[in-house]
């Protein structure tokens, strides 16, 4: 088609408009080029990613759906029999009728106050309480909902042509750099940043191929225990334990052994009267009626550790994990009590924004803050440093693996990046090569060069460690139900094991 002279005149005008204002402005804003060149390195393995897709395994997903949706009539016959009429699961209002007026349970509410039966509420009612059993109905309410939900939402995807699920990658989706997704121009495929265990299981390597996970461990309190420079975080880092166990050791003076065994025992359960019969019936000799009433005590690390480093107050930290708000004053200091260097670092931020609110991390990624001063403001501005550094460890690791050709090139390995999800990367590795040794721990090896690179700041060096998983599908691999998912790798023997497993099964042995 021949272009008008108009058009191409407006194209003109459009383009020189732009240089003049990129001149006008960048003068002011050169401390940004370093965002600019860490975005413009990601453009080949985005496009790459977007274009390779991800198989999907259309005849499993078939006979999922058919199998989901015999599931949904069964449990709704076995709901509509415990209940004694036909009950409307997707009815707010007919669940809390059924619930609350019928049963007479005493309503759950939410943070208006008002009655409610979303997935908490029903997850009280499953669980119950002192004198009152949990709740069958509530517990096929759940499962019929999150069946109907894998069904609507992910089991009548739109794949491409080539059975393929595809993406589209965003570098400039968030604020500090981590990426989003979305569908692609076409209308098929979905958000890959949300996909649920249960459909991950239906996308799978490609024949001859597996995969391998690079997820990185702990990042952000990583970063925050160098960031702050407090003493009890780093000695944590540096030893390799587990931070939520020391967290938790810390704050209630308690051993770490005794810490796990409370843990084990406690699970997850979060009913207050329950978990105190437990402790004083197997660990009298410990217990302390200041633990969490409603959490393990390495819950209680886990929750302050993934929560309390950007500021989190009493009152939103007690909303997000439903405890009282005396309990969570308590939580918060002790929290602040064992790494007082996050305070100290909360005003060298501040001191930091009062120059030009701009805020630079480990990588020369600088973010200016605009927004009215205050807490909010300051909130965001703690989380910048951490969780940008993360994003670009994690996305200058996966453009220099792509860009490697002894790891990407044809005539190399030939792996592929196919997916960054969160603070993961996903690839595929033909087998050929990965079940050799030397070459498994030269892959493994590079991998780990690229994804864990050595950070500096403030002085001081460290890194953030990654765990590896391998599988056949993208799925958490269990014994029955998804027996070629993804499980944990420490070794070459530790894989070889795994590939052992797989090949017992009908689509590894279609790798050979």
């Amino acid at each position: 088609m021949k272009m008008s002279e108009d058009f191409l005149r407006y194209a003109a005008l459009d383009a020189a408009c732009t240089k003049e204002i990129h001149d006008g402005f960048w003068p002011n804003l050169g401390h940004f080029q370093t965002a600019v060149d860490l975005t413009m390195k990601l453009f080949p393995v985005l496009m790459f990613m977007q274009t390779r897709g991800i198989k999907v395994n259309k005849e499993a997903l078939a006979s999922t759906r058919v199998d989901v949706t015999a599931d949904i009539k069964t449990k709704q016959e076995e709901l509509d029999l415990l209940c004694g009429r036909a009950l409307n699961v997707n009815s707010s209002q007919d669940c809390q009728r059924y619930f609350y007026s019928e049963l007479g349970v005493k309503p759950y509410t939410n943070k208006d106050g008002n009655p409610t039966v979303d997935d908490k509420a029903l997850q009280r009612l499953v669980r119950g309480v002192a004198g009152r059993p949990g709740l069958r109905q509530a517990k096929l309410v759940q499962e019929i909902r999150g069946l109907q939900k894998l069904y609507g939402t992910y089991l009548n995807l739109s794949f491409d042509a080539d059975d393929r699920i595809r993406c589209s990658f965003n570098p400039r989706g968030t604020k500090f750099g981590r990426l989003s997704s979305s569908k692609t121009i076409f209308g098929t495929g979905t958000n890959f940043q949300n996909l649920p265990q249960d459909f991950k299981k239906f996308l799978v390597a490609d024949d001859g191929y597996v995969f391998v996970e690079v997820d990185k461990r702990q990042a952000e309190w990583v970063v925050v225990a160098y960031a702050t420079g407090d003493a009890n975080m780093i000695s944590a880092v540096e030893k390799g334990i587990d931070v939520h166990t020391h967290t938790a050791s810390l704050m209630f003076h308690a051993d770490p052994d005794l810490i796990k065994r409370e843990g084990k025992l406690v699970g997850h359960n979060t009913d207050a009267d329950y978990i105190r019969e437990l402790r004083q019936d197997q660990l009298s000799e410990f217990y302390d009626a200041k633990w969490p009433r409603t959490m393990s005590l390495r819950q209680c690390g886990k929750k302050s550790n993934h929560g309390l480093n950007y500021d989190e107050g009493p009152n939103g930290f007690a909303l997000i994990n439903e405890i009282e708000i005396p309990e969570a004053k308590r939580i918060v200091a002790l929290y602040h009590q064992i790494y007082p260097g996050i305070r100290h670092w909360y005003e060298s931020i501040k001191r930091d924004l009062a120059k030009d609110r701009t805020l630079t991390n480990c990588f020369g990624r600088s973010v200016r803050f605009m927004g009215q001063w205050g807490d909010d403001l300051w909130k965001s501005s703690y989380a910048m440093i951490p969780q940008s550094t993360v994003v670009d460890s994690l996305n200058d690791g996966m453009v220099r693996i792509h860009a490697d050709e002894e790891l990407c090139g044809t005539k190399g390995f030939n792996i592929d990046v196919l997916a960054q999800v969160h603070d993961s990367v996903l690839m595929q590795i033909p087998l050929e090569f990965i079940k050799k040794e030397e070459n498994f721990n030269l892959i493994r090896g590079k991998i780990s060069d690229y994804t864990s690179p050595d950070i500096t700041y403030n002085a001081r060096t460290f890194k953030i460690a990654s765990d590896y998983k391998f599988g056949l599908n993208w799925g958490e691999a269990h014994h029955e139900r998804n027996p070629d998912g993804m499980v944990e790798v420490d070794s070459y023997e530790d894989f070889m094991t795994a590939l052992e497993g797989w090949q017992n099964n009908e689509r590894a042995k279609r790798l050979a």
